[in-house]
């Protein structure tokens, strides 16, 4: 609407010198006769826009909560595996880290953060980050042998958590079979 309005008021006052002058009175915060008594405030910045409110659920219990809903990664972390053989563990835990894989990819768009293979040299540059690259022995160069290509998250589409704040903090729901 504020753009019509000003469109308007600037063709208006191009051809027509009256209303040029009453634009010009009203910019500058001055009465128009015929017009209401309150002093016209002038145009000023617009108004900051509000800050978000800060979610009331951290995002990692979001993230875990997703691993948990989707391939049990809680459930078989938490589970005591001393009871099983190491073929059922790894018959159960399989299926859980590939459910896993798919969340993570699908979350976070994991991709490798150096496109090389194992054992193939690696060029860090001078002052390489040490967020981005962690030497294994002593580092004397600006380049090395990839160990480990390392991860990136490519993005973050984390789901939307609805619930009350007292619950923030659950991961899984308690399940209850009705009688």
């Amino acid at each position: 609407m504020g753009l019509a309005v000003a469109f308007k008021a600037f063709f208006t006052a191009l051809g027509h010198s009256p209303k040029a002058e009453q634009i010009e009175r009203i910019l500058s915060g001055q009465e128009i006769a015929g017009a209401p008594s309150e002093p016209v405030k002038r145009i000023s910045e617009p108004p900051a826009k509000p800050v978000p409110k800060a979610p009331d659920r951290e995002s990692a219990i979001t993230l875990l909560a997703t691993l948990q809903r989707e391939a049990r990664l809680v459930d078989l972390i938490q589970e005591n595996l001393e009871q099983y053989t190491d073929a059922q563990v790894g018959a159960a835990a399989r299926p859980c880290l590939q459910q896993c894989a798919g969340v993570l990819d699908r979350v976070l768009g994991l991709k490798p953060l150096v496109e090389a293979t194992e054992g193939q040299p690696v060029e860090v540059g001078d002052n390489p980050s040490p967020t981005r690259y962690q030497w294994i022995g002593e580092a004397t160069a600006s380049s090395g042998k990839l160990v480990h290509h390392g991860w990136q998250a490519s993005e973050v589409k984390l789901p939307t958590w609805t619930g009350q704040p007292a619950d923030a903090n659950i991961v899984a729901p308690a399940q209850i079979q009705a009688p």
